[in-house]
């Protein structure tokens, strides 16, 4: 289940992953796309604007110079002035002269017809009354915009304004300060000028993108539409898209290497530390002169939260290995306490034999752990046979101050495996030992006869003259039991007898083979 919950959980991170990446690309590519569009119709409003100074600026200076010529109002000098004027100034297309509203002349010649003055839009700074959208006094034409100083007026065409390079994707719309448009380029502008003097210069409306320029007298507008946006997204996208895809595969490749380190051996073996996931199972040790159940030799077991058992031969290693073992013999020790505790404070012939690695030798952290777990439950220190395996120690040295330590706290000590080591004899010797375990390898080796091979022979005929009592593991046959007697091994463990079982089945085979009253007793020598 929590397999299965970590590829859900990564399968989702996959897909979320995927989604977010590829979304803020798109969400960067159009946020690409609107502020380049934005700061590219800025700049062209602001050109506009400039461009309108410009015709301005040079119109008001054609119409003063006009005014200021010392020459006579409509007098032949004065007319071919005004047409100098009109035809050598890019932005004046006619000059006219209005006295007493009375048109008496223009560039064109003289006129003298009465006409109603322009309204006028706004003054600008130097004087010059400025007109919108006027109708020419001469002739029908388009709407122009006038300028007046004085008596004398010039028109100047509102195309002019407009005359900025552009993209054929890009309209333009130039208006007043005071709100009239002037020219544009495109219908709708007027709207989006509308907004300038709410304060909005730049934002979607009426389906463009605009960006809006105040400038002096003038408010100028570029904008694009929004079909024109979608081709840049586009553009923008076919640049993002392969960053987004990049970073969805890293980030792919991240959330496999979490999953895999998640679901690995190694983490599989922490949660399982973390969450308590290890159990006692007790396999009992026989009395092989009475077959009175003495004891039992605790086994560690691996239950899985979906109930499945996994064999210590493939988590004690890695444990060993990643120091893990350290916390699973605590873990051991509160399980048996809690199992057996009060079994074993009730009735002291009962023991337990509790396997020890390399690493808690080793520390030696394994004591008071166990004799906190001992106290409350009131269990006698005699009662705990500690099992080192011969094979895994290296310091020797302080193996055997530790040891002793636990013999002189009443523990017996036995050696587990015995003989499948590279130096069993200098461990016989240099160890602090009550019990020689033999292993399972030596007691197959005993035939249908009752006879051990030489090697099972020897190693029983040296643990009696060293006083170790002995445990003899794996006992499957009746046969192996005689031979074993027969060689003084009053102690054994097996399918013969039993296999491992949960701490609740243990107890009703104990007590369906029960010990003879008197204790048992090993000798501790100190």
């Amino acid at each position: 289940m929590h397999r299965a919950r970590i590829i859900g959980v990564s399968v989702f991170l996959a897909i979320l992953s995927v989604v977010v990446s590829l979304g803020l690309a798109c969400y960067l590519a159009w946020m690409l796309a609107i502020n380049s569009t934005h700061q590219r119709l800025e700049a062209l409003a602001q050109i506009a604007s400039h461009q309108a100074d410009v015709t301005l600026r040079e119109a008001s200076t054609a119409l003063k110079t006009l005014a200021a010529l010392p020459l006579a109002p409509c007098t032949a000098e004065g007319i071919d002035q005004m047409r100098l004027i009109a035809l050598n100034v890019h932005s004046v297309k006619s000059v006219g002269y209005v006295e007493e509203e009375v048109f008496v002349c223009s560039s064109w010649g003289t006129v003298g017809k009465h006409v109603a003055p322009w309204p006028e839009d706004f003054t600008t700074a130097d004087g010059v009354r400025v007109s919108v959208n006027v109708e020419p006094r001469i002739a029908p034409s388009k709407p122009m915009m006038a300028l007046q100083y004085a008596a004398f007026n010039v028109l100047v065409d509102p195309k002019q304004f407009l005359e900025v390079a552009l993209d054929d994707n890009v309209k333009l719309a130039i208006a007043a300060s005071s709100g009239h448009l002037v020219g544009a380029s495109s219908a709708g502008l007027d709207k989006i000028l509308a907004l300038f003097h709410g304060g909005s210069h730049a934002g979607l409306a009426d389906g463009y993108l605009y960006a809006l320029v105040g400038r002096g007298d003038w408010i100028a507008v570029a904008a694009v539409s929004r079909d024109e946006i979608w081709s840049d997204l586009r553009r923008a996208e076919w640049l993002l898209l392969p960053f987004g895809a990049i970073t969805a595969m890293l980030l792919l490749i991240m959330i496999w290497r979490g999953a895999k380190r998640q679901l690995s051996p190694l983490a599989e073996l922490k949660r399982a530390v973390q969450q308590h996931e290890f159990v006692a199972h007790y396999q009992p040790i026989m009395d092989l002169y009475n077959e009175h159940c003495v004891g039992a030799e605790v086994l560690v077991r691996w239950q899985q939260p979906d109930g499945n058992l996994v064999s210590p031969l493939q988590f004690i290693p890695l444990a060993e290995h990643s120091g893990l073992i350290l916390p699973i013999t605590d873990q051991v020790i509160d399980e048996v306490m809690r199992d057996l505790g009060p079994a074993l404070a009730a009735d002291p012939r009962l023991h337990v034999s509790i396997n020890l690695s390399a690493a808690d030798v080793d520390s030696g952290r394994f004591m008071p752990v166990l004799h906190a777990a001992m106290g409350k439950s009131r269990v006698r220190p005699a009662q705990v046979w500690l099992e080192v395996t011969e094979g895994g120690l290296v310091d020797i040295e302080r193996a055997r101050h530790v040891l002793e330590n636990a013999r002189a706290s009443g523990h017996c000590v036995a050696i587990d495996d015995f003989g499948t080591g590279y130096s069993s004899l200098k461990h016989l010797q240099e160890l602090p030992l009550d019990v020689l375990k033999l292993d399972k390898a030596f007691i197959d080796r005993i035939n249908s006869d009752g006879q051990p091979c030489p090697v099972t022979e020897q190693i029983m005929q040296m643990a009696n003259r060293l006083g170790l009592e002995m445990v003899a593991e794996g006992v499957e046959q009746a046969h192996q039991i005689d031979s074993l007697k027969a060689h003084h091994v009053r102690f054994a463990q097996g399918w013969y007898f039993a296999k491992a079982m949960r701490a609740s089945e243990f107890l009703r085979f104990y007590r369906e083979h029960l010990p003879s009253p008197e204790p048992l007793a090993l000798a501790t020598s100190a």
